[in-house]
């Protein structure tokens, strides 16, 4: 039976391929030889959807992916996921991932197909549910229109979350002020990682870090700290969560697994403690395996926490003393 759709997501699908446990990068003209490499599904957009998929969220996916020999793997990599995707005229987009010990990574990344996600280009009939989360909007097409898009939305009572990523090119006065914009017009999550909200806001502590993008209009500010765990902010709560250490082999994604469970628990009704804790656990189980691989199902969540001493009670989780 068909999922009705809950959430849309708009924004990048990559390839993503892994070249895993470098121990160093290679110099000019030099070969290293790999022990393991892993294709799969990438993009921010992309991951986010699948790992609601995968908590069982029916999950809308707008985006463009190439008219080339990668979109049936697409496909099939994102398969139970409500997929919407223009079909371009050009390669798809990739991102090489080269991951080191502790989790260290660097990417390159080709944009590809998601460069034309354009505006113009998206029914937005297809929007649909109680929440749209938009991401990287530096690695697509929309940009400037994104304040566009949170408007429709608004119109039609949809929850608008944001997670805009890090700027290649590094963060210009330009990009703070569209953030600044976009945040005015009502979003009602932000999502950042420690170092793209330092990059807006020009601060560093992480309260004062989330305070001001309270200020510029965001409703809830969730800022990610990595296995440090997550800050949620709000104008009535400030909430500080640790992380799960956990013995991490590739964390690409795993800011997008964190956004999906995250949103997966406001859905379910979850206080946003709960749903930070939820968040964490989330992201730290998909870092056990490469790229996509190792993105949770609900059960596997429950368990994890369980294991280190959570019990569900209702829609809130309590600590067993």
């Amino acid at each position: 039976m068909k999922k009705s759709i809950e959430v849309t997501s708009i924004g990048d699908i990559n390839i993503d391929i892994l070249a895993s446990s470098l121990k160093k990068f290679p110099r000019i003209e030099e070969q290293i030889l790999l022990d393991n490499l892993v294709i799969t599904s990438g993009g921010c957009a992309a991951n986010f959807a699948k790992a609601l998929s995968r908590l069982g969220v029916g999950i809308r996916l707008i985006g463009a992916i190439g008219n080339d020999f990668w979109k049936d793997f697409i496909f099939q990599e994102l398969r139970g996921v409500d997929l919407k995707l223009k079909s371009i005229n050009a390669k798809s987009g990739t991102t090489l991932i080269l991951t080191f010990p502790n989790a260290r990574k660097s990417f390159l990344t080709f944009p590809g197909s998601n460069s034309f996600l354009e505006l113009s280009k998206i029914d937005r009939k297809l929007i649909e549910g109680k929440f749209l989360h938009i991401s990287s909007f530096f690695l697509q097409g929309l940009r400037e229109k994104t304040k566009e898009l949170i408007r429709y939305a608004k119109k039609k009572s949809i929850k608008v979350s944001l997670d805009p990523g890090l700027d290649p090119k590094c963060w210009s006065k330009n990009d703070e002020l569209l953030a600044e914009e976009i945040l005015a017009d009502g979003v009602d999550i932000f999502f950042s990682n420690l170092r793209e909200a330092k990059a807006i806001t020009g601060f560093h502590s992480v309260k004062r870090i989330a305070k001001e993008l309270c200020s510029l209009g965001a409703k809830i500010v969730v800022i990610k700290m990595g296995e440090r765990g997550c800050f949620i902010s709000t104008e009535e709560e400030k909430i500080e969560i640790s992380g799960f250490k956990v013995n991490a082999i590739d964390t690409t994604g795993a800011g997008d697994v964190f956004d999906a469970a995250f949103i997966f628990s406001l859905l379910k009704g979850f206080p946003l403690k709960d749903a930070g804790i939820f968040a964490n656990a989330s992201a730290a189980i998909s870092t056990l395996g490469y790229g996509s691989s190792n993105y949770p199902t609900l059960s596997e969540v429950t368990n994890f926490l369980k294991r280190r001493g959570y019990s569900f009670r209702r829609i809130s989780l309590e600590k067993r003393t």
